[in-house]
């Protein structure tokens, strides 16, 4: 399925001025990288408050405009933009929550460390 002729002029738009369109690309394609986490949640198994999703959400946003847009430049222009976005949505969402989970389990193993160093010498562990 080609990219459709809105779709080509958004991007067309947005490539040629960011900072004027990036506002409309997220009005138009939050639901599609909202969709994309609540799938990742769901098939992966990941617990997330409301907060944390949004939080993905923005992270992913965030990606997609990194480095003048590259990721999106990448679009071939022969397919559908909303596969393409999906896709690449989906990358960026799933190592986004695999940091998230590196960073609890980091966080937790500090935590674990520091109550066994300020242990009582000779209290049971």
């Amino acid at each position: 399925m080609k990219a459709s002729s809105a779709d080509l002029q958004l991007l067309e738009d947005l490539f040629a001025s960011p900072t004027a369109n990036w506002r409309r690309f997220i009005d138009r394609y939050t639901s599609t990288v909202i969709q994309v986490v609540q799938h990742a949640r769901q098939s992966q198994k990941w617990t997330l408050t409301q907060k944390e999703a949004d939080a993905v959400v923005v992270a992913t946003f965030e990606r997609l405009a990194e480095n003048d847009l590259e990721i999106l430049r990448r679009f071939d222009t022969s397919g559908s933009f909303t596969t393409f976005l999906t896709v690449a949505s989906r990358r960026i969402v799933i190592l986004e929550l695999q940091d998230r989970v590196a960073q609890q389990r980091i966080q937790t193993a500090l935590k674990d460390d520091s109550a066994r160093r300020l242990q009582i010498p000779g209290s049971a562990a």
